[in-house]
């Protein structure tokens, strides 16, 4: 015959459930009490896995505005660097820059053309364009009768001028003190030198007013082709000659002086691309 277990009896419940260990009734019914474990008591693999690349995702997106706000302040300083603070145009560093960058890609077009057509090509006929470089006349005049306030206004309209005469891929810089630079790009020797003269004429229909007084606009230009087998130095250096000539035209020759191209020192002294 079986024995009868009281389950209300303590000692049976050990004997029978706790391996002979006397039983412990309030440590009992404190278990029983605990809430349930959730939340980060469950240290489950792949719990830990997803916080851990969320904090990397998280590390990851910041260290990527970090990187976009240099590069932007980078570009920001390049940028300065590249501008004539004044007008808003491509300062002389900016604009060679530029220019070097314009003749490598003349020289890009006829190696790809020469590649096409199996032959070796020469010239202008693959690529490149036209500088004019262009030297205010009168301006120091302006300097000195109305002020230098005026002339700075007067060299902010002459930059915009010559920025709403020329196409969108055409460039316009300021090379310093009065002289301004426009490359007509993809553009042939006829073209561009017609196309100065038109820029010309269109300035000197214009006036820049100041308290009262029209402040008219006139300039000096010389044009010379650019294309693969030149240097931008030689090209400046070629175009400033012609803008000497044309200015030593329009201006009246004082009795035993002439004017003319600058020589020697002077003129080395202009081509400095800094």
């Amino acid at each position: 015959m079986s024995a009868v277990v009281n389950t209300q009896d303590p000692d049976a419940i050990a004997a029978d459930h706790h391996d002979g260990l006397p039983f412990d009734r309030g440590t009992h019914d404190r278990l029983l009490r605990m809430p349930p474990l959730r939340g980060p008591r469950i240290a489950h693999p792949a719990v830990i896995a997803t916080a851990e690349a969320s904090a990397l995702e998280q590390q990851l997106a910041e260290a990527r505005a970090t990187i976009a706000e240099q590069r932007d302040r980078i570009a920001y300083l390049e940028s300065l660097s590249m501008t004539d603070e004044l007008t808003g145009l491509l300062n002389r560093r900016g604009f060679f820059s530029h220019f070097r960058r314009e003749i490598a890609a003349a020289r890009r077009q006829r190696a790809k053309a020469n590649g096409a057509n199996g032959n070796d090509t020469k010239g202008r006929g693959t690529g490149g364009g036209v500088l004019v470089i262009i030297d205010l006349d009168g301006f120091k005049r302006i300097n000195d009768t109305h002020g230098h306030m005026a002339g700075d206004a007067y060299l902010r309209q002459v930059a915009r001028l010559l920025v709403g005469s020329v196409r969108e891929e055409d460039v316009v810089a300021r090379l310093g003190g009065d002289e301004f630079a426009v490359l007509l790009t993809k553009t042939d020797a006829a073209c561009g030198d017609l196309r100065a003269r038109q820029i010309a004429v269109a300035a000197g229909r214009r006036c820049v007013r100041w308290n009262d007084a029209d402040l008219p606009i006139r300039f000096s230009f010389g044009v010379q082709p650019y294309g693969a087998d030149d240097r931008e130095e030689e090209v400046v250096r070629l175009a400033d000659s012609r803008m000497y000539h044309d200015k030593a035209g329009r201006r009246p020759r004082p009795a035993g002086r002439k004017t003319g191209a600058p020589t020697g020192q002077r003129a080395a002294n202009r081509l400095t691309s800094g």
